[in-house]
């Protein structure tokens, strides 16, 4: 029984033997609806606040990525090959759509990489054609992403066509954590485990157009639900179609995704064993399985035959490289920085979390995870471990296959995100905070949403430099469509809006 639909009072008179043993199961009434509704609008509003302020093409790669969803969207899924170099990488194809759209490929070469300089505005289509055909680096990457991020491309080569692709993209980001946190509060668990995964760096990358925001939502959904999927807990249909689709994504949202995939299955069956897996309750979930395997086997052969195209023939074959030793030590050194991406990185790695801010994220954490640790069975603390050396491990292959590719690192936090956020998760999986706890963290999340959100619209509209914290209030380079002030006063009400109906969603507001 679904509890969208109507519920049976407990005080009816009918014969409920005779539903074939539906009077053992908990029948959900009206009083429990926590209101999905609302906690995916305030969510959707505060990626759509992030969208709104942020300069196109802020988010990394995001004009290659804007050219590849336009392409897919109309039926291009790869384009032409280009071959390899060091200005084209491997992955770099040249589709045949509108010229214009090749414009974007120019529009953040005035800002990014250097978090001193203020945005600049340089509308889609506004300057001559930069290339005929356009091309992108990340052509050769599975199209799973770029399919819903191309529907907002129908508007043809201009700013709002941008501004749309970021908006369907967070639209499914927010899909993915409403039912998350829906889900926990229907079975009266707390939130606090996905409010810590859901960083300031989650939100900036669902509200870009790239594929790691989709790839890292589904993931918190999968960490969250999954494991009472698994164990043959009853799920509304809502959460059964988000499973699926969420899987999916994971699986399709970038090269190595089918790897991320079995890892945070693997992990997830092993949190979910002493529980015992439901294999009934799976098989009668054929359609939720076959997607699954449907797309494992095409992203394992997109990897094989698209992908790795042309990377045999590595065009730095002929460069010295480190040996593998000194290369390893090389990677682990860099994991720290790698960390503190995965918190919040709200540009081309070149606009970092506030230190101040970082502080108190790591104080919360230290301390809520600390507290949360000595209630925990020797199991959850095993799995919770094992997550933080598979997101490590996972980290350091990326920076293997990358360096063999192009003698460079190219791991970022937002990479090995899907994994990290599920340590929050799984250490709080059923546990049943009392309020007072859940409002504290969730106020604690709402000032570090608004913190970085105004380091980030600082850093656009001023630069970050030397005491000038407060010049984006008098003399801004750069604004947003809607103003600095207005877009401030909306972080913070959407801010304080989904911490309200994350920890008590009943409440009107």
């Amino acid at each position: 029984m679904e509890e969208a639909r109507g519920s049976i009072p407990l005080s009816s008179t009918i014969d409920m033997s005779k539903f074939n043993g539906m009077n053992k199961m908990r029948i959900p009434s009206a009083k429990h609806d926590f209101g999905f509704r609302r906690i995916f609008l305030a969510i959707f509003a505060l990626i759509m606040v992030w969208s709104t302020m942020l300069p196109l093409f802020a988010g990394p790669d995001e004009h290659s990525n804007f050219i590849k969803s336009a392409a897919v969207i109309r039926g291009e899924l790869v384009g032409k090959n280009i071959p390899a170099s060091p200005e084209m990488f491997y992955w770099t194809t040249s589709v045949d759509i509108d010229p214009r759209f090749s414009t974007a490929l120019a529009g953040p070469a005035c800002f990014i990489f250097v978090s001193e300089k203020p945005a600049c505005d340089v509308p889609v289509g506004s300057i001559a054609i930069v290339s005929d055909p356009p091309w992108t680096q990340v052509g050769r990457y599975p199209p799973f992403v770029f399919l819903v991020s191309g529907v907002g491309t129908i508007f043809g080569p201009r700013d709002l066509s941008a501004f749309a692709s970021r908006y369907v993209v967070g639209a499914l980001c927010a899909l993915f954590l409403a039912v998350s946190i829906h889900g926990l509060r229907r079975r009266s668990r707390t939130v606090v485990g996905v409010l810590l995964a859901v960083t300031p760096g989650v939100i900036f990358i669902s509200a870009v157009n790239n594929t790691s925001g989709v790839e890292i939502c589904s993931a918190v959904l999968l960490w969250t639900l999954l494991p009472d999927l698994l164990a043959g807990e009853k799920m509304s249909r809502l959460e059964e179609i988000a499973i699926g689709v969420a899987g999916v994504f994971l699986v399709g949202a970038r090269p190595l995704g089918f790897v991320s995939y079995g890892i945070v299955l693997a992990l997830i069956v092993c949190a979910t064993w002493s529980r015992k897996i439901n294999l009934r309750s799976l098989l009668h979930r054929r359609w939720l399985l076959s997607a699954q395997i449907v797309a494992i086997v095409f992203s394992i052969w997109w990897f094989v035959w698209i992908y790795s195209f042309q990377t045999s023939p590595s065009y730095v074959g002929d460069i010295p490289g480190m040996p593998r030793g000194e290369l390893l030590l090389e990677i682990l050194r860099h994991l720290p920085d790698v960390i503190k991406q995965s918190y919040g990185n709200f540009g081309w790695l070149d606009t970092p979390t506030p230190p101040l801010a970082m502080y108190l994220a790591f104080a919360m954490a230290f301390v809520v995870v600390g507290l949360q640790l000595k209630k925990v069975s020797q199991g959850t603390r095993l799995i919770a471990l094992a997550t933080v050396a598979s997101a490590i491990l996972f980290g350091v292959l990326i920076d293997f296959q990358m360096y063999s590719f192009v003698h460079g690192f190219g791991l970022q936090g937002r990479h090995i995100e899907p994994l990290l956020v599920g340590v929050p998760i799984v250490l709080f999986a059923r546990d049943d905070w009392r309020a007072k706890h859940e409002y504290w963290v969730a106020s604690v999340w709402a000032i570090l949403m608004i913190w970085c959100g105004l380091a980030a619209l600082r850093r656009y509209s001023v630069g970050i430099k030397s005491g000038n914290h407060f010049e984006l209030f008098t003399n801004p380079l750069w604004t947003p469509n809607i103003g600095i002030f207005l877009a401030l006063a909306l972080l913070v009400v959407a801010a304080s809006a989904v911490a309200l109906v994350s920890v008590h969603p009943d409440q009107k507001i």
